[in-house]
């Protein structure tokens, strides 16, 4: 770890590990380094933990002193929903690291997770914190928007200028068809939220990258 965290800086490399996923973990991270403060400690004194820019996945069982470690290096929680259902991991606490000044955007999770759609990350990372909110009212649960804005603009900040349709950005979109799900007598916000419910890549008529059609 010690020469991944020398590799990162020489070569401005960014990082992306798995951090505090369940409870085993942490306690196996302990016993290997009993001489730090915690699990977000080890990856610090390696130099893996905002010396370049940094996503740690997961982030479910942290301590107050690990998220302020987070907010002081600026490292991005990547919250997973599927994953953390199907292996029993846990819930993050996405709220308060939010408010904690901790950047939260979306992943899938290739190894736990079974989906690969941001539509599906969306809608977990909103029901799993109304699931929160049930165990502790302070959890208010994520509304749409920012459930949106963490799997686009927030998740695409990590690359560069992409996520947004705002001047000096890519124009990374997809054009959907929204003929087959109901009703257009709706805000474009209620037609939005629909389609991240309820539709799937049939409703894709189109897709660019970077201003280019790709399908």
């Amino acid at each position: 770890m010690e020469g991944l965290g020398k590799l990162a800086v020489k070569y401005s490399v960014p990082v992306q590990s798995h951090l505090s996923e369940n409870t085993d973990e942490v306690s196996w991270v302990a016993e290997l380094h009993p001489n730090e403060k915690s699990y977000s400690h080890v990856y610090n004194s390696f130099g893996l933990f905002g010396n370049t820019p940094t996503l740690m996945a997961h982030c479910i069982h942290l301590s107050d002193m690990e998220i302020s470690l987070m907010k002081d290096n600026n490292v991005i929680a990547v919250h997973c929903p599927d994953s953390n259902l199907n292996i029993a991991s846990g819930i993050m606490p996405v709220r308060k690291l939010l408010n904690a000044g901790v950047p939260v955007v979306l992943g899938s999770d290739v190894g736990g997770g079974h989906d690969i759609s941001m539509n599906k990350a969306i809608v977990g990372a909103i029901q799993m914190s109304k699931v929160m909110w049930l165990q502790d009212k302070d959890m208010t649960p994520l509304k749409m928007e920012e459930a949106f804005f963490m799997a686009t603009k927030g998740g695409g900040s990590f690359f560069g200028n992409t996520g947004s349709f705002e001047k000096g950005y890519w124009f990374d979109a997809l054009i959907i068809d929204y003929s087959s799900l109901g009703d257009c007598d709706l805000s474009l916000e209620e037609r939005l939220q629909r389609f991240i419910y309820i539709g799937d890549d049939r409703n894709i008529s189109a897709r660019f990258v970077e201003g280019q059609q790709i399908i």
